[in-house]
C-alpha cells in the first residue's frame, strides 16, 4: 500500500497543477458562469472565482490589486453578501477577462 501511495498524486496537487493553466482557468470560469445563468446559484460562481484567484496568488495580494478589502472578498466567497456589478467587474478585469455585451 505504501508503494501505491508513494506513486500517486494527491487530488489537491493535481487540482493546483491543472488550475495553474490560464486557459483552464478561463474555461472553468466560463462554465461556471454558464451554470449560474442556468441555475441562478451565485455561490457556485463566487467559489469558482475564489478557486481561480487562489490558484494564481493569495486572496490578500489580490484584494490589494483590486482595491477591495480582503474580508469583503471572503464574505463574498462565503455567500454572505451579494456584490455589486462593479465589484465583479473589477475582479474579472484583474483576472484578465473582459465582458462583451452583444
Amino acid at each position: 500500500m505504501s508503494k501505491l501511495k508513494n506513486n500517486t498524486t494527491s487530488y489537491e496537487t493535481l487540482e493546483k497543477k491543472i488550475m495553474g493553466d490560464p486557459e483552464v482557468q478561463k474555461e472553468y470560469l466560463n462554465l461556471s458562469l454558464e451554470e449560474y445563468l442556468t441555475d441562478g446559484d451565485f455561490n457556485k460562481f463566487y467559489k469558482s472565482l475564489e478557486k481561480v484567484i487562489k490558484s494564481r496568488e493569495s486572496i490578500s495580494s489580490f484584494s490589494k490589486k483590486v482595491n477591495i478589502d480582503r474580508a469583503n472578498l471572503y464574505t463574498l466567497f462565503n455567500g454572505k453578501k451579494v456584490p455589486r456589478l462593479d465589484t465583479i467587474a473589477k475582479i474579472l478585469k484583474e483576472l484578465g477577462y473582459s465582458i462583451k455585451v452583444a
